[in-house]
């Protein structure tokens, strides 16, 4: 677009998806439908690639307890899937450096939809492709920690485990009634036991 988008806006980018995050500051800009210029996508690549540069030189953590849950979760014969704002190649950079990215063989992501809520249907959709197997909503639990996880998993139709690992914290999330909320990953059996109720 040749724009520079102005920073300290205020804009809050916590659980959206890239989509939309660019599609709104291109709006504060005066861009009136992003997504409708034929410049958008190309927008979206350029911005992926740069944001894949700036997370390989970032210094990540692994959330604990967090790799505990998604192998007892394998083990038991879970499928384990992403669902995340970010682009594909985004989220490779940032869960290979954490060790987690090969534990996902399946997934929707940030560039497929400017709807959080549509990564549901989206991920389902992926899922059935590759593994030839459906996966009703109603055994299928999102895990977030984000408001906009919540908002994603109820308006997506699928159960949501709410965990105050991100900005938000415990009392917020509690706030939007999800099924469940924890503070954090300390008890995986706790959380396994839920899915497998």
């Amino acid at each position: 677009f040749g724009l520079i988008l102005p920073k300290n806006t205020g804009y809050y980018y916590e659980g959206k998806t890239y989509r939309r995050i660019l599609s709104d500051r291109l709006k504060e800009v005066g861009i009136i439908d992003p997504e409708k210029d034929e410049r958008f996508e190309k927008a979206m690549k350029d911005t992926s690639i740069w944001t894949k540069k700036l997370s390989e030189g970032a210094k990540l953590e692994k959330v604990p307890y967090v790799e505990d849950l998604i192998k007892a979760l394998i083990k038991r014969g879970h499928m384990v899937g992403l669902l995340t704002g970010n682009p594909k190649e985004v989220s490779k950079v940032k869960l290979q450096y954490v060790g987690l990215w090969e534990y996902f063989k399946v997934g929707a992501f940030g560039s497929e939809s400017k709807v959080r809520a549509d990564l549901v249907p989206l991920a389902l959709k992926h899922a059935k492709e590759k593994f030839n197997a459906d996966f009703p909503k109603k055994e299928v639990f999102l895990i977030g920690d984000t408001l906009e996880d919540i908002k994603c998993a109820k308006e997506g139709g699928v159960k949501i485990i709410a965990v105050a690992t991100g900005k938000e914290d415990f009392e917020q999330l509690k706030s939007e009634n999800p099924d469940f909320v924890f503070k954090d990953f300390s008890n995986p059996s706790e959380i396994l036991k839920i899915i497998e109720s």
